[in-house]
Order: C-alpha cells, then structure tokens, then sequence
C-alpha cells in the first residue's frame, strides 16, 4: 500500500524535501502515472497554405497550430493554448543534472520546465468522433501546452514541442480524450433543523515524489476546469453540498486518495473521511451525517456584550476588540458589540489591544485576552468584559541619585525588578507590562493590589533594595524610594592550580535575581579578576579553563566575609 500524507500544500512539502534546487515554475506540468502527458515534436514542418480570411497574421513567423481532439462523440466544451518558454537558468540546471547524473534531481524531460505565458481561448471545430483545435497562429515558442475539456469531465492535454529552428509552417498533433478522476458525493441523515452543508477537499499526495510530480500535473487543468475545486485544493475553501442532490468533484488529482470533511452550518467539522482514487474513476461515496456528527452538528451562538475599563463605563480609549481569526468586531462608543456565528461545541478566544500613548502612562496593558465558553443549549448570551487597569509603583529619584546611576552603571544597567510580597512571608519576581522612565523617578505598572518594592541593580553583583508600599484597589499611585549605602564588600576572584596562577580563565557571574544579565571576564596573569563591590544577594559563579574541568559554586558569603574568592582548578 503507497503511504500518504494529507495536506493542502502536500505536494509542495514532498517537493522542496527532494528537489529543493529546482525553481519548479507554477505551470510547469509532469506525466501522468500510468499515462503521460502527449509530446508531440515537429519534424518537417506542413507547406502552410493562405490563411483563412478570419485568421489576421498576429506574428510575423506564421506558424499555424492545429491539434485533433480525439473522443467518441462530437466534442462540446472549451479549449485553451498556453504559450510556454524555458528559461536559461533552468535550462542549464537540467542540463547540469542530467550530465552530472543526479538521479532523481527535477524532471525527467526538459519541456517539464516549460513555464506557460499566456492561456488564450481557442476554437474547436466537432466532428463524429472528437473536433479540431484551431487552425490558429501561434508564436514561436518552445512549447505549446494544449487542454480542452468537455462538460461530463472528459478532458484533454497535451505538449506540441517545437523542434529547433521551425518558424513556419503547420504544428500538428492528436490528443485522445481522457476519462477524469473524481469522486460523487452524497448526504444522508440530513435533517431540516440542520441547516446546508459543506465540504472542505484535501489531497492525500503520495509520499513518492515521482507520484506526486505526475499527480500534480493535473493542476493547471484543474484550475482551467474547475477553479472552485482548485481553490478548495489550494487553500482550503469549503464547497457548497447540495441536499438531496449529488456533488461531483472532478477533475481531481491523481492521488492515492483524497480526504473529505463535512462541515454543518454552524461551522462544526467531521472526521477525515479518505477515498481511495482510481485514475479515470469517478467514485461514489456517502458521507452520513448521524455518523460524522455523533455529538450533533453544534449550533451558532449570537454573542452580545460589552467591554468596560476596569473602574469606568467604557472601553479604554482606542482599544480594539479582536475574534476568533483576529477579525476585528465593532466596538460601539459605550463598548457594546455584538458577535454571530460563534461555536456552541468549543470556546471562543477574544484579544483586547490598548494602543500606548506616547506622552503619559498607558492605562491598561496592550493586549489582554478573553475566553467565551458557551453554555449548552444556549443562543444568545451576554458578557461584560473589563480589561484589567493600570496600578503605579513610582520609584522616586532625585537629579544626585540619577546622575550617581549614570556614572556607575554600564548598559545593560540599571536593571529595575519589580517584587511582590506573598503570604509565605517572602518576596517574589512579579510582571509588570510597562516601565516609564519620569522627571522625578521611575513608574512600574502593576495589575493587581497587593504590597511591592523595586531592585535596583547597578550590576549583577550590586542590587540595592527600595522601600515597599501597599497599591489598594483606590487606583492612587503606591511611593517607594532607595539609598546608595555602603553595605558590601568589593570582591576579587583568586583561579589557581595549586599554587600557580591560571591567566585567562572565564569567570562567569550570575545572581539569584534571574532576570538580572551575568557578568563575565577573564583572569589577568595574577590569576584575579575583579568583581567589583557585592551586595548580600546570592551570587553563583562559573569558571571555565582549558584543559580543566569546570567549576561551579555559592560565593556572596566568601565575598562577606574577605572580598576574596578563591578558586582551586
């Protein structure tokens, strides 16, 4: 059995894993398993007579193409020529490819390349058994790419390969017509309280990449055909399933098989049903809705609510409420909105964006989100959403304090951190969306009332700790501050091997405050490296040599105790 992988763009996946060199042109068609594609190649070019009155000479060549549609009743349907050319660059790849023999490297003929130019229309003259394309001026071209097709499905394509310096006379081929492969699709257990169905088609493309190549080339067909079944192959479009009536897809493909999912009204989908294809076969299928639908075909959900900043009555200013999709839903001056069509059977995620001012504080976070989990059995339902407002932590700072920051920090530094106390008696790492740098300080926002302070780091080795304050739910602006003191030592580290010096050892520090960034140096021929001043944070440091195992250890109590740390390779 050919294993299979499902998917839209399957056989672009199964191309650019095995052919990830070739510039595959969008038109660009392969044979046909177990048919090929036609060629028909020029030899002495036909006399060409006086054209017909009705034929005006477009090019000044005069080459006339003309191409017997072979079938078994008079032909009625369409036709279409494609003006194809091969570009230089594929050209010598292929070339390349092939005196270089790598197998299984792009296409197996050249004319696969061919990259058509233009389609344009053309008349088919019936006959008892088929029709004639044309006759019809042509320019000299490498390749004219023929298809035609008939309203039962029958179609025909074919390659009229020009030989190498014909530029006049009559291009002739014959083409026999070609059964479509496809599939007849019919519902069942379908009631009236359902509403109308659809059906979303996706290619079961052969893990082979020959097979796909050849099952691929019916695309341009397809899209010629029937582009509403094209659209559904490319991009998931869903197509409209008569009740009571049969839906016929085709031409499709010739893949292994081909994959079916019903969707009810609501939007609710069914399993993958798979349907093996036989080429030139169109399938019957019956696809029951009872079986696909065991829970039910769900029901669409009429959302009505409104969205209020907390603390006030109405949005905040220039929020935008995004659905399911990030499709934008309306918002009224008051925030009311309303939203259809939501599933009943899952919920339904919603995103709120506060675009940020950029001369005061934002009021709210840029993007805060909302689930809408239906209740079953009901249609219509109500929400008020309030998106979480803006609480304020002000670090104070005179012109001294932010002038001695300046002088002794080096970027990434200062590093502000913002803490919150918990009722384990200890403080913890809380988020804040925003930090705004001020005249007269620094403003953290926070979400939730609750008790705060700030680390102030210099380095990762020197935090200092603001005062706390209590943020209430009164929405007024919670004060802290802090000093420079003298507390901590300055810290050397000694890196030996036994008692001589090891020079350019990587000292690497990092603090407890993970979201402060480490400090790294080397060792000076003294074997030191020069920490700086400590503050009683935990601090962990890394030292790495060549030809040493590494060394890892706790050194903010050895740099306590006498600002040296000694590390013994």
């Amino acid at each position: 059995m050919k294993r299979r992988a499902w998917g839209v763009g399957g056989a672009a996946l199964v191309l650019a894993a095995f052919v990830l060199w070739w510039l595959w042109p969008a038109d660009a068609a392969a044979p046909v398993t177990p048919a090929r594609t036609p060629v028909v190649r020029t030899k002495a070019p036909t006399p060409v007579s006086p054209p017909p009155e009705d034929l005006e000479p477009a090019h000044s060549e005069g080459l006339v193409l003309r191409v017997v549609l072979q079938g078994d009743v008079p032909f009625q349907g369409e036709a279409r020529v494609g003006e194809a050319s091969i570009s230089d660059a594929d050209r010598h790849l292929w070339e390349v490819s092939k005196r270089e023999g790598r197998e299984g490297a792009g296409p197996e003929r050249l004319e696969d390349l061919a990259n058509v130019l233009e389609w344009r229309p053309v008349e088919v003259t019936p006959s008892a058994t088929g029709g004639t394309l044309g006759p019809v001026l042509v320019p000299v071209v490498p390749l004219y790419r023929v298809v035609a097709w008939a309203a039962d499905g029958t179609f025909w394509l074919g390659d009229v390969v020009l030989e190498e310096g014909v530029t006049t006379g009559v291009v002739e081929a014959v083409l026999s017509a070609r059964a479509p492969t496809g599939v007849r699709v019919r519902l069942t257990g379908v009631r009236p309280e359902h509403g109308p169905f659809s059906l979303r088609v996706v290619r079961g493309v052969s893990r082979d990449v020959r097979d796909a190549e050849r099952a691929s080339e019916l695309l341009p067909v397809i899209r010629h055909v029937a582009p509403d079944i094209a659209s559904a192959l490319a991009d998931g479009t869903a197509l409209p399933l008569p009740v009571g009536k049969s839906l016929e897809l085709l031409p499709l493909p010739t893949d292994p098989a081909v994959g079916l999912v019903l969707r009810s009204a609501a939007g609710r989908e069914s399993a993958w049903v798979e349907v093996p294809l036989r080429e030139g076969r169109v399938e019957p299928v019956v696809l029951d809705v009872g079986s696909l639908f065991p829970e039910g075909v769900g029901e669409a959900v009429t959302l009505r609510g409104k969205l209020e900043l907390e603390g006030t009555f109405r949005p905040p200013e220039g929020a935008r409420l995004l659905g399911p999709g990030d499709v934008e839903i309306p918002l009224a001056q008051d925030g009311r909105f309303v939203v259809s069509g939501l599933p009943s059977w899952e919920p339904s995620r919603f995103r709120v964006e506060v675009a940020s001012p950029v001369a005061r504080r934002p009021v709210a976070a840029t993007e805060q989100a909302f689930d809408f989990r239906p209740v079953p059995g009901v249609r219509d339902a109500e929400v008020t959403w309030r998106v979480k407002a803006y609480r304020w932590l002000v670090l104070r700072m005179d012109a001294a304090m932010r002038a001695q920051i300046e002088a002794r920090t080096q970027k990434p530094y200062p590093v502000f951190v913002l803490q919150r106390w918990r009722r384990e008696n200890q403080w913890e790492l809380a988020s804040a969306g925003a930090f705004i740098q001020e005249e007269d300080g620094m403003a953290v926002s926070i979400l939730e009332p609750g008790r705060y302070r700030l680390l102030v780091s210099f380095s990762v080795h020197e935090v200092y700790t603001s005062t706390a304050a209590d943020v209430g739910q009164d929405m007024a602006d919670g004060t802290v501050t802090f000093q420079v003191d003298v507390e901590g030592n300055d810290c050397e580290v000694l890196v030996t091997d036994g008692r001589k010096p090891v020079f350019g050892a990587r000292v690497t520090a990092s603090s407890d405050v993970s979201s402060l960034p480490p400090a790294w140096g080397l060792t000076d021929a003294q074997g030191r490296w020069r920490l700086g001043r400590v503050r009683p944070f935990g601090l962990h440091l890394e030292v790495e040599a060549e030809g040493y195992a590494p060394w890892t250890g706790e050194v903010a109590e050895a740099c306590r105790r006498g600002g040296e740390v000694r590390v013994q390779l």
